[in-house]
């Protein structure tokens, strides 16, 4: 018993950032709270009051293991809709457990709750709110069990996915994975776990990684007949043939996502299914039947998120541009311009469509000064390699049409720099 309510009191004193001297003032000594946090002495009643007030926690020697025990099942039921992205139901969990949670639960309910909170802001994309939770779990870290590792690593990985830090996600997923073979877990949590890795090894450009793991994932959740998670393991794994060129064995999988997509009436699967079926047909240089591919991607996004539908726009310009059909190229670039004009969240996108308006107009002097000045400091500055060295190509053609033989040679130079900057990373 000691040594448990020691560790209540560590956890949660870690947990509110607090030190061991401002915890122990007026109580006690700071070498005698360290042994009560260690379990190596049994103090007074009247301590661990003043201990349990210090740090807002009911002082009860008698906690009801059936209400914990209860408390631990609802958070993983909880956890269980952030997996399924049941987003309306997973606030309103969110909300409450939030509540009853407070500051009077074991430390490894608590924990618990703590790694569930990541995820769950992790799938609402409150990304700011992240690394505050992450700094507590750090310091909390040595107190984990095994099962509380296994979730710091995995959803550690999954930020760093999300702020395309690619290899320090793939450090911690395998941290998550080595945990993973030797503690029993359900096929729900190992399917999310190798579908996780997936993506991150997609990322990474490790192709033969990313169809293991895509394999993995949807064994488990076809025997599991969870239809919405396969369609998106097949079209993970269309992107990854796409990639080694086996292009007939990707839209196979492509279009074994659209029909997933039909039996589950989810159109945005389907929008999503349609811009890689585009892109795939636009790898093949047929822009006539990836334009088509987009326009239906189009449809089923008109009433989706955003950025979809950006990038969608963004793939029939590049399409129209390769079929050089100007007036209609022109329409979709203004219709982007619209979208995004004073939004600076999305400024990739802005640069992305007035550069296409700048080549079709033909101003190679405008196109130069807006690429030299504009456009490339940006991503410079956010150190986002893959469109550098995409703008400094473009950059370095303009210069050379226009004999600038000096400059273009730099800006060659610099794309060069990035590209061996992406295989590195």
């Amino acid at each position: 018993m000691n040594a448990e309510l020691g560790k209540k009191i560590k956890f949660h004193r870690l947990n509110q950032n607090r030190t061991l001297e401002g915890t122990a003032e007026g109580i006690c000594s700071l070498s005698y709270l360290s042994k009560i946090e260690n379990g190596n002495t049994k103090p007074s009643d009247e301590i661990m009051k003043l201990l349990f007030d210090r740090l807002n926690i009911q002082f009860d020697l008698d906690s009801d293991d059936m209400d914990e025990e209860q408390l631990e099942q609802d958070l993983h039921e909880w956890y269980s809709m952030i997996i399924q992205r049941k987003n309306d139901q997973a606030t309103e969990h969110y909300l409450r457990l939030k509540q009853e949670v407070q500051n009077n639960v074991s430390p490894s309910v608590l924990a618990l709750f703590k790694l569930f909170e990541v995820r769950y802001h992790l799938l609402m994309r409150h990304l700011s709110e992240v690394p505050v939770l992450l700094e507590k779990l750090d310091r909390m870290d040595e107190m984990f069990e095994e099962k509380h590792q296994y979730y710091h690593f995995k959803f550690k990985g999954l930020f760093a996915n999300l702020s395309y830090r690619y290899m320090d996600a793939h450090s911690n997923y395998t941290n998550a994975l080595s945990i993973l073979n030797i503690r029993p877990m359900n096929d729900f949590e190992k399917s999310d776990l190798y579908f996780l890795i997936a993506i991150n090894e997609l990322a990474l450009q490790n192709v033969t990684l990313c169809l293991h793991y895509t394999r993995l994932a949807l064994d488990l959740y076809s025997i599991n007949f969870d239809f919405r998670r396969s369609a998106d393991c097949q079209i993970l794994l269309g992107i990854c043939y796409k990639r080694i060129k086996q292009y007939d064995r990707a839209e196979e999988a492509f279009n074994l996502a659209i029909k997933a997509a039909n039996y589950l009436q989810e159109p945005s699967l389907k929008g999503v299914a349609y811009q890689n079926l585009g892109n795939l047909y636009a790898a093949k240089d047929d822009y006539q039947q990836a334009f088509k591919h987009f326009e239906q991607s189009l449809v089923f996004k008109e009433t989706q998120n955003f950025k979809g539908k950006l990038t969608t726009i963004a793939s029939m310009v590049e399409a129209l541009f390769e079929l050089d059909d100007q007036s209609q190229l022109m329409e979709m670039v203004d219709r982007g311009l619209l979208m995004v004009t004073d939004k600076e969240d999305y400024k990739l996108f802005e640069y992305y469509f007035r550069v296409y308006k700048l080549r079709v107009l033909g101003d190679q002097i405008s196109l130069e000064h807006y690429l030299k000045e504009t456009v490339i400091p940006y991503f410079q500055d956010n150190e986002d390699h893959q469109y550098l060295a995409n703008y400094c190509e473009l950059l370095s053609e303009c210069l050379q049409a226009n004999k600038k033989y000096k400059d273009a040679c730099y800006y060659l130079s610099l794309a060069n720099y990035s590209y061996k900057r992406l295989s590195k990373n």
